[in-house]
């Protein structure tokens, strides 16, 4: 009986790790990135280039902000700041800033009731694949939360810079399909971008006396951001 036990809450925790898993995919720049790219280039064709430029601006800052806290956190900042955040995750920051953004769009096309029936699944894919970074235990929940802050921040620049205009030739119909099937197709695939973040704080550990007898980060725990 205790070995058929062990052996249920064996599968469960399986189940239940593949489930979070299968969950974080979808927040890999594998997946956002090309999805952000998509969207520019349709809204370029559709010519609606003020904000496709507002897109291209807070992608750019987000990804700079978030970029910017993982060097000088993972290279010095832990050890003089004294702070347990140390690497703020990724797949929050373009998570929340590339689905919501998507979001606004799509659902700038719906009459304002049905509004609601997109951003709330478009939240709680976000919630959820935040929530996966801390049961995956990939970061802690103020690694988390920066990485929120960072994608609420850039998703409010791309809110206030895109204006009002309605798209032209291209309908929305068609993005919001696009997009599902990109999703489908780049789930599961993974870019090595934290691996090279990595290596750039070895140099700065290297280049800055500082930095290099700054101690190992505690929670360096995977490649995954």
């Amino acid at each position: 009986m205790q070995l058929a036990a062990a052996g249920a809450a064996a599968r469960r925790d399986d189940l239940l790790y593949r489930f979070w898993f299968f969950v974080t995919d979808f927040g890999d720049s594998a997946v956002t990135l090309p999805l952000a790219a998509l969207t520019l280039l349709y809204l370029l064709l559709s010519h609606w280039p003020r904000t496709a430029a507002a897109l291209a601006i807070s992608l750019a800052a987000s990804g700079a902000a978030i970029a910017a806290l993982k060097l000088a956190l993972q290279s010095c900042g832990q050890r003089l700041l004294e702070t347990t955040v140390i690497n703020p995750s990724g797949h929050v920051v373009l998570s929340t800033m590339i689905y919501g953004a998507l979001a606004l769009l799509l659902g700038g096309a719906l009459p304002r009731g049905w509004r609601w029936a997109l951003y709330v699944p478009v939240g709680l894919l976000v919630a959820a694949i935040a929530v996966s970074r801390l049961v995956l235990h990939t970061h802690n929940l103020g690694e988390m939360l920066t990485g929120l802050a960072v994608g609420l921040g850039a998703l409010a620049l791309f809110h206030h810079l895109r204006g009002e205009s309605a798209p032209g030739q291209l309908r929305v119909s068609r993005l919001a399909l696009s997009a599902f099937l990109l999703m489908v197709a780049m789930h599961g695939t993974r870019w090595p971008i934290e691996e090279e973040i990595r290596d750039m704080v070895a140099l700065i550990r290297a280049g800055v006396p500082q930095c290099a007898t700054a101690r190992e980060p505690v929670n360096q725990r995977n490649s995954l951001t």
